[in-house]
């Protein structure tokens, strides 16, 4: 059975590929999968348009997921890559931000936006510093937090906002802290400005939630209908009572007093007295005696229902306490890993400025920045140019301050000329043709300065270490006649 052959060209590198079958169609040249490649890049593009849609609505949270989605499954996708760094920076995370472009710029073309980016931010260090004193006051603020000093969180926060006002994380901290203290309305305005920034932030829909529409606690309700019990009670109670008391008094009044001698008189008004009594202690006695109990019991259930009131708003507390916690769990997390994202951003963008530097043929400049390099938190590409720059500059600030040294020597200025040779040994190499000479002005210098133990070391160094040297011969001259 006859096969055509197929011919197609690679997605990834360009190259031509031909095979008689389909089966195993894998690039001749840099050895992918042709169509699985092809299937990943689709399938990046497709959650990078994704992302872009929800940019542009301002769902910046939502559109972070997607993005980060496109570049799990192609790392290469510079777009991607490019606008998660722009969603980023609108919401003040911009050591993300450009840990992103840097990345997008290694692997790009000279066309890459992501480098106009770094360049934006490369020409303006200041920036780069106020940026960088915004986080540290969110980190201060984080571990005033931990030490339940509030007050001083909260200024920390308003300064972080004051220096990156889209700054999302510190913006939603701060809203968190006025809900705890009660400032619902302060917290409401942050909350709202979150949210216009990034429209499906979760900590902020929450935040929204628990300011506009948290309800009433159940003890403003209840507190008001033991009081309606308890004046029903005393309003069914009040209209017999007035009844008996009325008809006693009535009957009494009724009996004619007509034809009675004085000591009869006395008696019946003793009669009558004691009657009323009589009439009292039946009658009015036990009213007053249920309005006594109706009140007291009115008054315990008033008293559960304001204990269940308490218990049930308790535990929304309690519940509330804990969705905190675990919320500043989350931020310390986030920051925590921040910082550590921003110092290896920092030493690969010490590393860049160096190399700038370097390029610029200011060797001087880029030893001073790899001098502040953290190399363990170097990735292997950029230890690879780390390496370079120091390899490349170190000749070049040997011989400078060598030049300028030995100058300095002849024109008799000792003290500035030991300085000078001095950072000229301290970049000398192996492969160095200079450092014998180097050595031999210092010892040179301390023969003048009458430091002997010093020339001393000079002049063995030459004659140890550079055997070859045509100052061996000067070095042991000057040696045996030393003091």
């Amino acid at each position: 059975m006859h096969m055509h052959t197929i011919h197609m060209d690679c997605p990834r590198c360009g190259g031509g590929f031909g095979t008689k079958g389909i089966s195993d169609p894998i690039c001749e040249y840099c050895g992918i999968n042709m169509p699985l490649f092809a299937k990943a890049r689709d399938m990046s593009n497709m959650h990078y348009n994704r992302g872009l849609e929800l940019a542009n609505g301002r769902n910046l949270s939502a559109a972070i997921e997607e993005l980060t989605s496109a570049l799990k499954i192609n790392k290469k996708n510079i777009r991607a890559r490019n606008l998660l760094g722009l969603c980023f920076y609108a919401t003040g995370r911009i050591g993300e931000a450009l840990r992103e472009w840097v990345i997008s710029a290694n692997y790009g073309a000279d066309d890459n936006v992501g480098k106009e980016y770094l360049l934006h931010f490369q020409d303006d260090i200041p920036l780069l510093e106020r940026f960088g004193d915004a986080l540290y006051n969110y980190n201060e603020a984080l571990q005033f937090m931990q030490q339940y000093s509030e007050d001083l969180a909260e200024i920390r926060l308003k300064r972080a906002i004051e220096i990156n006002p889209n700054f999302v994380d510190a913006l939603n901290m701060l809203a968190l802290l006025h809900i705890r203290n009660g400032e619902r309305h302060r917290a409401g305005i942050l909350v709202e400005r979150v949210l216009a920034i990034d429209v499906g932030n979760s900590f902020a829909r929450r935040y929204y939630q628990e300011v506009f529409q948290r309800k009433v606690p159940p003890a403003k309700r209840l507190r008001a209908q033991p009081a309606e019990n308890t004046g029903n009670a005393h309003e069914r109670q009040d209209t017999p009572q007035k009844t008996e008391r009325q008809n006693p008094f009535s009957v009494q009044s009724a009996r004619p007093a007509t034809k009675a001698t004085p000591i009869y008189g006395l008696l019946l008004f003793a009669a009558g007295l004691g009657v009323m009594f009589l009439f009292m202690y039946i009658l009015v006695l036990p009213s007053f005696l249920e309005d006594s109990i109706a009140e007291t019991a009115a008054r315990s259930a008033e008293l559960e229902y304001a204990r269940a009131a308490h218990a049930e708003y308790a535990s929304g507390l309690e519940t509330q306490v804990t969705d905190l916690q675990a919320q500043l769990a989350g931020y310390q997390f986030s920051a925590a890993q921040q910082e550590e994202q921003n110092r290896n951003l920092e030493n690969e963008n010490l590393v860049n400025t160096a190399y700038h530097y370097l390029a610029q043929e200011f060797p001087d400049l880029a030893l001073i920045m790899l001098d502040r390099v953290e190399t363990a938190r170097l990735s292997d590409d950029v230890l690879e140019i780390f390496n370079y720059v120091r390899q490349a500059a170190m000749p070049l600030v040997e011989v400078r301050e060598f030049e300028l040294g030995e100058t300095q020597f002849n024109a008799g200025d000792y003290d500035q000329a030991r300085l000078t040779l001095q950072r000229a040994a301290m970049h000398s190499t192996d492969e160095s043709t200079h450092a014998h000479y180097i050595f031999y002005l210092l010892g040179r210098i301390a023969e003048v300065q009458e430091e002997y133990g010093d020339a001393r070391r000079y002049y063995e160094m030459i004659i140890d270490n550079f055997p070859d040297s045509n100052r061996v011969s000067a070095a042991n001259t000057r040696l045996n006649q030393l003091p």
